[in-house]
């Protein structure tokens, strides 16, 4: 029994992902840290607002990372390095990839995706999952130190493919590579404002970076890219920016998903299957849906926090409103970012500056 004369409930926290390093950081200030175990299969969470910045030089792996177990360790939360492989509602067990099986009161998934890439299709380099997109990068630095001319082509044409081809542009400057920005839509950031779309495709321009867009990709064979229509494009590597999938075993666990795979929650960021499990970040499908952006986690932080600490309370719980509008900041190649709301755009340095100091407020708070 806890002070309070309510009974004690351990928390488990699948993943380490934006809204989780929020609850871990709000519920320890409670002094409720002893009752909650985080899983995270590696020490360190990145925070992807942040990895163009790396991409690019701008940030070492240390000012991009939340080490959890230093978090953890601080609010006297338990951390365990290990992926989840299974979830039991029915008798509220975790398991486990070391094999250990953790018994819950209260069960919070926030693990992020997996990429989703076209069916046939396992060659390339995936952003996602981020946690593990630095040693993949290695690899492209390794492909790029051995000299020659080197074609390289970046799929998917969102706010994420943009940013990573114009990343990679001031990271292989001085290189003989050729980068191409190719993807389904009409034209690069779709979801974006129109003067937005017209930005990116300036600063394409500027930077030589070459953009095909309808370009719907259906294979990768030899080095050949093959489109839908039947276009095709010869590269040395391929960068997928394209959209997340949900881990597969969540489909065992008998909790209620979506079409796709991912988690459905009600207003509250609550299973609607099972009233004693919640989840946030991309893992979460909403009843009113919204990208698969760490904006979106970031914001769902606060609400998690205060629900989980409610459901302990025996109170009710808080909705949780997605925004309608929510502010892009898009980093170019140059030093300058372009910040998107409202259908409106500004493009400049100061956005980059302000992107930075954005960033750095968030990371802060978790050092």
């Amino acid at each position: 029994m806890g002070k309070s004369g309510k009974t004690v409930r351990p928390v488990v926290l699948l993943g380490g992902g934006h809204a989780h390093v929020e609850v871990v950081r709000r519920l320890g200030q409670l002094g409720l840290g002893a009752q909650i175990t985080l899983v995270s299969p590696s020490r360190y969470a990145p925070y992807s607002g942040m990895l163009p910045g790396h991409i690019a030089g701008e940030y070492s792996f240390a000012d991009f990372h939340i080490d959890l177990a230093q978090l953890c360790a601080r609010y006297c939360v338990t951390f365990l390095e290990t992926s989840a492989t299974g979830i039991a509602p029915e008798r509220r067990e975790v398991s486990l990839e070391s094999d250990e099986v953790l018994t819950y009161g209260l069960l919070s998934i926030d693990i992020g995706s997996i990429p989703s890439l076209p069916e046939g299709i396992s060659a390339g380099i995936s952003v996602k999952p981020i946690a593990s997109f630095t040693d993949r990068l290695a690899g492209l630095d390794a492909l790029a130190a051995e000299g020659g001319s080197i074609h390289l082509a970046v799929v998917g044409q969102g706010v994420a493919g943009v940013e990573i081809a114009f990343a990679l542009r001031r990271r292989l400057v001085g290189r003989d590579i050729r980068l191409t920005l190719l993807g389904r839509a009409a034209g690069p950031v779709p979801e974006r404002s129109g003067r937005s779309r017209r930005l990116v495709e300036q600063a394409l321009q500027k930077e030589g970076i070459v953009h095909r867009p309808a370009f719907d990709v259906v294979a990768l064979q030899d080095n050949e890219l093959t489109a839908r229509d039947g276009q095709r494009l010869s590269v040395d590597e391929v960068v997928w920016t394209t959209s997340s999938g949900a881990p597969a075993w969540l489909r065992q666990t008998g909790l209620a998903l979506d079409a796709g795979g991912f988690i459905r929650v009600d207003e509250m960021l609550r299973s609607v299957s099972h009233p004693d499990i919640l989840a946030a970040g991309d893992v979460a499908s909403l009843m009113d849906p919204r990208p698969k952006a760490g904006v979106f986690a970031v914001r769902q932080g606060p609400v998690l926090a205060e629900n989980i600490h409610r459901c302990l309370m025996g109170k009710p719980l808080k909705t949780y409103r997605p925004q309608r509008f929510w502010l892009v900041l898009i980093s170019l190649a140059d030093e300058r970012a372009i910040a998107d709301k409202w259908g409106l755009a500004i493009s400049g340095s100061w956005v980059a500056r302000w992107k930075r100091r954005t960033d750095s407020r968030f990371m802060q708070r978790y050092r």
